[in-house]
């Protein structure tokens, strides 16, 4: 194999990077594609295309379509704080205390926002949960 790298395909004007790495090593800097010494570059604004409108979607969209979307629910019973010394020291039959009162309610959670809480109930021998509250969008917001 040769030592020589290959030119960058596709490049106007193309450089190849030897000549490039040359101009390195005599202190001269250069963007790949310019040749050291040369001009100053070229500077243009960026262009964008216009953003148009497609007939049919400038109004508000229905939200249909992301009700197949899943996201995570949690019922939040409580939390605790506690030294690394003594999560090590739990062993079966421990009872660590959180910080909610016996009979308050849970937090109900969407990707970690607060939406809802309710009651712990149980059904068929499962645990779930009563929605006793819904948490207004304008205290949901500071939630996230």
């Amino acid at each position: 194999m040769s030592d020589t790298p290959p030119e960058r395909p596709g490049a106007a004007g193309s450089v190849s990077w030897q000549a490039f790495d040359r101009s390195e090593e005599k202190g001269e800097t250069a963007a790949p594609g310019e040749k050291a010494g040369d001009a100053a570059a070229s500077v243009h604004p960026a262009a964008f295309m216009a953003l148009s409108q497609e007939a049919g979607t400038g109004g508000p969209q229905s939200i249909e379509f992301l009700r197949d979307v899943e996201v995570e629910l949690t019922a939040e019973l409580g939390t605790a704080r506690m030294q690394i010394k003594h999560i090590l020291g739990l062993r079966p039959g421990s009872v660590v205390e959180l910080n909610r009162l016996a009979g308050e309610p849970v937090d109900i959670m969407v990707n970690k926002t607060l939406i809802a809480r309710g009651e712990v109930v149980v059904v068929d021998e499962k645990f779930a949960i009563r929605v006793v509250e819904i948490v207004p969008p304008e205290r949901r917001l500071g939630s996230g």
